[in-house]
């Protein structure tokens, strides 16, 4: 009984692993053009919803750049008060905390010509689940929620924009298969030791 129930938990435990990697989603910005200059990134960003938890990768020629930059810089197509200056060709962003990010090149005039920035906005897990919902029609009754201070959202640089309400909803997307398979988890040890 003790190898099939090791043996159950090790299955359980890389279902776990796998949910939670192939959740969350890495989006390359501007698609298979990247970040350059003929790109519109309105165009792109419109229709898809940017998760908690998903990150954005900027695939570009060394002689570009990304910063990332308050509503104004961005607005005005300046890099004053940058948060962020990366550049290499290969720059990846996480998003840990809903709100609206913004970036630009630097670049002199690839900004300014109108196509180099993009700002991209971060939903709760919660609000992208209830969007999918809405799309699909009617669902099942939602399980209780955690209590509010269980679950705390927070930011792993500390620049980025207020952190996401916290319940268990709101957890990124891809710590909400660990939640279900936990549940599985703990229900098959129940089941082994009765």
């Amino acid at each position: 009984m003790k190898s099939n129930s090791g043996a159950l938990l090790a299955a359980v435990m890389a279902v776990a692993v796998v949910a939670a990697t192939a959740v969350a989603k890495d989006y390359t910005v501007g698609g298979s053009n990247g970040w350059d200059t003929y790109v519109d990134y309105d165009k792109w960003t419109a229709g898809k919803t940017f998760v908690v938890g998903d990150s954005i990768t900027f695939k570009y020629e060394p002689y570009h750049n990304v910063l990332e930059v308050p509503e104004a810089d961005y607005d005005s197509c300046t890099a004053n008060n940058a948060v962020s200056v990366r550049s290499g060709g290969n720059t990846t962003f996480e998003l840990a905390a809903a709100g609206t990010r913004y970036f630009i090149c630097s670049i002199p005039r690839h900004c300014l010509n109108g196509t180099m920035h993009v700002k991209v906005t971060t939903v709760p897990y919660s609000a992208a689940a209830a969007a999918a919902a809405a799309d699909a029609g009617p669902s099942p009754a939602p399980l209780p929620s955690a209590p509010a201070d269980e679950h705390k959202a927070t930011s792993d640089t500390g620049s980025s924009p207020a952190a996401a309400p916290s319940t268990a909803a709101s957890a990124p997307r891809h710590h909400q298969p660990l939640v279900a398979v936990a549940g599985l988890a703990l229900a098959a040890l129940l089941a082994m030791a009765a």
